[in-house]
């Protein structure tokens, strides 16, 4: 009789130390996304570029995109994003008008630049000025554009920095709003400046850059894909040759936009922007390919990046809100009256995969770090997290990656101290 006591009592004592073990968090298991999805090759005919998703951020073909290269004109996204804030702040209105400097009327006189020329003393639309830098790419009247946003030419270069140290943008060199040599803009250039610098900056913040730009102000579309610009009587044809109906436009690529670039450190240069297949990318070419006397070769290296990139990669739902999905399976519960709850993820998933990948090849690993795994567990509760798998060279900030919650699909009741002591009985002579 005490060697049956003497049992039960190391029986009840084993059971107690595994209930206080188990009524503890689960182990936490730290698990990554899968490995990394190598992009189709693509072919960028420039010294750097890039192709990336513009809601997602998501780069879809690279090629020296951290490398610092001149940009030329392509300056102007900047500084008429500083415009387009400008406006919506109240500093500025369409409507103003606003009158260019003696400097501004002799540098917009200069023909072997692109601009549009003034009338001393006339004043200009800032809607009109906007356009002219937009379609025309005039040196000039993005520069009037910076005086009225910051007051002059040096202040207004110290928000250009300051915007893209704002958005994570390193090693670039900013010293004037348009993008010309500095030698064109004589005592007129930055302080400190060298009399020959010229802006430079990554492909990837050109895409950062461009992707603000479409994001915040959607709107500017309708400015880059006008391609006759009536200013004052004469009319200035669009710079883009990809838009509709203009010399190396392709009726598979419904190109809307964005900007060309060109001095001689730049070559020709051109950030490009086509929404197809239910998803719109953004293209940066720097430094073109080809015969330095050939205008199109910017735009021929941007239609063949555009249709490699539609014709490799494809738009995968990979999730729904708060719907059952394959990819992520039941999870382990402790103390729980169901050893395992069903998790839906907590947002809509969309990302592109490569043709040759669909959504159910993904390796996801809930992350379970932070949040405990024991019931009581309420319906919504977050239970882990899965952190996408990155796709080739990934996104153009870190920030970009994407981590999804993993979230209770119904609540799971704990057991009872009783309840407890009899599972892991149960469990002993199992």
């Amino acid at each position: 009789m005490k060697n049956r006591t003497r049992h039960l009592f190391l029986v009840v004592t084993l059971v107690l130390g595994m209930i206080v073990g188990i009524s503890q968090p689960t182990r936490q298991l730290v698990a990554a996304a899968s490995s990394t999805i190598e992009s189709p090759q693509t072919d960028i005919a420039g010294k750097a570029g890039l192709a990336v998703e513009v809601d997602s951020g998501q780069i879809l073909a690279a090629k020296n995109i951290d490398t610092v290269l001149p940009i030329a004109s392509l300056t102007k996204m900047l500084s008429l994003y500083l415009v387009l804030q400008a406006v919506q702040q109240g500093k500025l209105s369409w409507s103003q008008t606003l009158t260019p400097s003696d400097h501004e009327v002799t540098l917009s006189r200069n023909m072997e630049l692109s601009n549009i020329p003034f009338a001393a003393g006339q004043a200009y639309t800032v809607k009109e000025l906007f356009e002219a830098g937009w379609v025309y790419s005039a040196n000039a009247a993005v520069m009037v554009l910076a005086d009225a946003v910051s007051g002059d030419q040096t202040k207004f270069v110290d928000a250009m920095r300051a915007q893209l140290k704002k958005w994570g943008a390193r090693d670039y060199q900013i010293v004037n709003a348009s993008g010309l040599n500095n030698s064109f803009l004589g005592d007129n250039r930055y302080p400190d400046s060298a009399a020959d610098a010229e802006n430079q900056m990554r492909a990837r913040d050109l895409a950062v850059v461009a992707q603000h730009l479409l994001n915040d102000y959607p709107e500017v579309l309708k400015t880059t894909t006008i391609t006759g610009l009536p200013f004052h009587g004469t009319t200035y044809p669009t710079w883009n040759y990809l838009l509709p109906g203009q010399a190396v436009a392709q009726a598979e690529l419904p190109v809307d936009g964005l900007k060309t670039g060109t001095s001689d450190l730049a070559g020709e240069c051109f950030v490009g922007t086509v929404k197809k297949n239910g998803f719109r990318i953004i293209t940066v070419v720097l430094h073109a390919d080809g015969n330095s006397s050939d205008r199109t070769k910017r735009f021929v290296a941007t239609a063949d990046l555009m249709k490699e990139v539609y014709a490799n990669w494809h738009l995968v739902n990979v999730f729904q809100t708060k719907k059952a999905s394959a990819l992520l399976p039941a999870m382990k519960v402790a103390d729980g009256k169901k050893a395992k709850v069903k998790v839906v993820p907590s947002q809509t998933v969309k990302m592109l995969l490569p043709k040759s990948v669909t959504a159910k090849q993904l390796n996801l690993k809930i992350e379970k770090t932070k949040y405990s795994q024991t019931a009581p567990i309420a319906k919504n509760d977050q239970m882990g997290s899965v952190t996408m798998p990155l796709v080739g060279s990934g996104h153009l900030v870190p920030e970009q990656d994407q981590n999804v919650a993993v979230l209770a699909a119904e609540k799971v009741d704990g057991l009872n101290w009783l309840e407890k002591i009899w599972r892991n009985i149960k469990n002993l002579f199992s």
